[in-house]
């Protein structure tokens, strides 16, 4: 027999399912307000679901409209839910071409809720056991994937992740608001992020943004692999090709 507390929490996870399933190709955006009225819940308890869904990367809150949207997060409940979407089916084929050209293993990444979640991976010959799984989640600062789409978002955004504190991974990690600042200055400068054992010792990451029809940057293309094996591949033969692919994306996505 369900007790009051079984039946309260049955409730609660119902309505948060259910706050889910208001998001489609339809409505891929929900204001707070429009999410509680087509709920007919009350102000609290919408924010008490809204709010745990975001906390597990269910939902995430768009910086330049502030409504909600599904998370990426739930790629860790099946690594197919994006294989058929639009990103995934122009961005495969490029993938592949620039993985066998330079032989190094590349991902396709986006941000979310401070931190990047690696959405695509094409292994080359020798790929590295680093933890860029797909649905895998890492640092934004410590990281070339997320720092090439931060440099590029609403000042607003940039100066809210600014404010947290930032975790030291290895002596190279940009720890501090003025370092990241100037990195990212560098980043809309030359387009593109260049690390060298900020996450992991010995291990060079290069990302280049990915924009679409609206011009957005709205993901990144990355190469990471071994900083020596990647030095002698040339930084000024990887990071033209890397740019050239991603233009190629971004060309699909409706970007000129």
């Amino acid at each position: 027999m369900q007790t009051p507390a079984d039946k309260k929490t049955l409730s609660s996870v119902t309505n948060t399912l259910k706050v889910l399933r208001l998001f489609s190709w339809k409505q891929p955006e929900l204001s707070f307000t429009e999410i509680k009225e087509q709920l007919q819940l009350p102000k609290s308890s919408t924010h008490r679901y809204i709010s745990a869904l975001v906390e597990n990367g269910l939902l995430s809150k768009n910086p330049k409209t502030n409504h909600y949207r599904l998370g990426l997060s739930i790629l860790s409940l099946g690594g197919a839910v994006f294989r058929h979407n639009e990103l995934y089916m122009e961005a495969l084929p490029i993938m592949e071409e620039l993985s066998q050209e330079i032989d190094e293993t590349v991902h396709i990444c986006f941000m979310e809720n401070n931190k990047v979640v690696y959405l695509f991976r094409v292994e080359g010959s020798e790929p590295d056991r680093l933890v860029t799984q797909i649905g895998r989640t890492n640092p934004v600062h410590s990281t070339s994937e997320g720092l090439s789409i931060l440099a590029f978002q609403p000042e607003s955004y940039i100066n809210s992740f600014l404010k947290q504190n930032f975790t030291a991974y290895t002596k190279h990690t940009l720890t501090t608001p003025n370092e990241i600042l100037t990195e990212l200055k560098t980043i809309r400068e030359q387009d593109y992020c260049l690390l060298d054992s900020a996450f992991f010792e010995n291990y060079m990451s290069i990302a280049v943004p990915i924009r679409d029809y609206t011009e957005d940057v709205v993901a990144s293309l990355s190469v990471i692999g071994q900083s020596a094996r990647m030095m002698q591949k040339d930084i000024d033969y990887l990071v033209p090709t890397l740019k050239e692919a991603a233009e190629d994306i971004s060309e699909h996505l409706g970007y000129y």
